[in-house]
């Protein structure tokens, strides 16, 4: 800061302007200034000891009383209005307001100023002048932190479930609904129940750095999963995730979580759940509660912001639900089955050994072989190991499928016993369609690689005393147990000469 009060001292005292400047260090305009202006004021030495540099400067640079009648008047509410629309800037209105002062004759604020006139109104009137959420332009989506449960009614086991939570910052409106695991097929899924509970799509979504959305998401580069971008695509939407490690950037959904944590999720945690669809049905009738409960800090509720303001400016939704489409490359099986997911689909038999492509929906299942559908399925989602065949997919003979049938089990499970004859007979006949067994039958009859013909044909009819129906599991840890409780052979490893020897040996010496 520079020394005035010094500057005047020195100056009285009759010393050169070049040695003042070189004393207080400053330069020498700036001595010449400040002692002209001092003088203009009536400022002379000695000066009254309160008097510092801070009021010498204000005596000698007074402010400026600027009057602003000639320039236009901003209409602050109606620009607070205004920006709340989709796509309106400052800028927009700035040119608008520019153009209107012009019309009246007055002359309008520059834009610096238009923008600050209006934050210190919006400060005064405690309302944020950058309106960071506008009305139907990002939905944020998380998961839940807490999970839930649900009792699987066959076996009484607990199954984890994950809870998706989706919000419009805007009003507010959440979503749930809970997943058996958090795969990337379930993370699509939930966000296309998302847009179709709220009527609607956003152009933005905001989602956390997830790898089933994100797969790297970097200064330079922005890269989101394959999937989820389709997805997005189909509705329109931009994925546009928060920085890593800044969770404020998607703070609507972080209090939207922690509001379903403790007002949906809590009040369940007693409750029994026999099944995903019940557990979903309860939880959702929970958010919807939510969202229809008054504001505590605001007029109205979630639900009242949204269908009022919030609903009509939504993106319409495509005429079909988006289905995510998972492809993998696979190898035709010697029954004509592909296996994808834990099921097993039929192809023409002509195909064996083959390779195609899968390609699935949540509904529906189709194979590919160069470049040309070769079988569609609806999808299985029961039990592992289910089997879709069409009848047409069959060879109209065994003899053009030679290869593997079930005479041929038969004759081999003949060739080690009776018992294995009948384990594969009874296998072989307890599918509708002879042809889905022929894997367990061919995985009972490989046993013997391992454990031999002889204790493969004692596991059979064990198995066969428990069930008329054994499987191959059943065989398979049979034979599996019976092996390793077997005896050592006594051919193996060093020969050992047993009591008997010795004793044969003795009598012989006294003979």
């Amino acid at each position: 800061m520079v020394k005035y009060r010094e500057i005047l001292r020195q100056k009285a005292m009759g010393i050169s302007i070049r040695n003042i400047a070189f004393s207080c260090k400053c330069s020498t305009a700036t001595v010449r200034t400040v002692v002209d202006r001092a003088r203009v004021c009536g400022l002379e030495w000695p000066l009254p000891e309160e008097m510092n540099d801070a009021a010498i400067r204000a005596a000698i640079y007074p402010k400026k009383s600027r009057s602003d009648t000639s320039k236009a008047e901003i209409d602050h509410v109606r620009i607070d209005r205004e920006m709340e629309r989709p796509g309106v800037t400052m800028t927009a209105l700035w040119t608008e307001y520019c153009e209107a002062a012009l019309a009246s004759g007055k002359e309008p604020y520059m834009y610096s100023a238009f923008c600050r006139k209006h934050r210190d109104w919006a400060t005064a009137n405690k309302v944020v002048m950058h309106i960071e959420h506008k009305p139907a332009q990002e939905m944020q989506v998380d998961y839940v932190g807490d999970t839930m449960e649900v009792m699987d009614a066959d076996t009484a086991e607990l199954l984890k479930v994950y809870a998706f939570a989706a919000c419009l910052p805007y009003s507010g409106e959440l979503y749930a609904e809970g997943f058996y695991n958090m795969k990337e097929e379930s993370w699509v899924e939930a966000h296309v129940h998302a847009f179709s509970f709220y009527g609607g799509s956003v152009p933005i979504i905001v989602p956390d750095n997830l790898k089933q959305g994100i797969v790297k998401n970097t200064v330079e580069e922005l890269i989101v999963n394959e999937q989820y971008r389709r997805m997005a695509e189909y509705y329109g939407c931009a994925v546009v995730p928060a920085r890593p490690r800044r969770p404020r950037d998607k703070g609507a959904i972080e209090m939207g979580v922690r509001v379903i944590e403790q007002r949906a999720i809590a009040p369940l945690r007693n409750r029994l759940f026999t099944s995903l669809g019940q557990l979903n049905g309860a939880l959702l009738d929970k958010v919807k509660e939510i969202n229809a409960h008054p504001f505590q800090k605001r007029e109205g509720s979630r639900d009242e912001i949204f269908i009022r303001q919030e609903k009509p400016l939504l993106v319409p939704l495509p005429s079909k639900p988006y289905e995510m489409v998972t492809r993998k490359s696979a190898t035709v099986n010697f029954n004509y089955h592909i296996a994808f997911d834990g099921s097993w689909y039929s192809v023409p038999f002509s195909y064996v050994k083959r390779e195609v492509e899968v390609c699935a929906t949540k509904s529906a299942v189709w194979v590919v072989c160069d470049g040309e559908r070769i079988a569609m399925h609806r999808r299985l989602h029961g039990p592992k190991g289910s089997y879709s065949t069409n009848p047409e997919h069959m060879p109209d003979s065994h003899r053009d499928f030679v290869e593997w049938n079930g005479d041929r089990f038969r004759r081999w499970a003949q060739e080690i016993g009776p018992a294995c004859e009948a384990v594969i007979d009874s296998i072989l006949k307890s599918r509708k369609i002879e042809q889905q067994s022929y894997r367990s039958c061919r995985g009972v009859l490989a046993l013997t690689k391992k454990h031999g013909g002889q204790l493969l044909e004692q596991a059979c009819a064990k198995a066969l005393s428990y069930s008329p129906c054994p499987s191959y599991k059943t065989v398979k840890s049979l034979v599996t147990k019976m092996a390793a409780a077997a005896p050592e052979d006594p051919d193996d490893g060093a020969y050992l000469r047993g009591n008997n020897y010795y004793q044969n040996l003795s009598k012989g010496d006294d003979e």
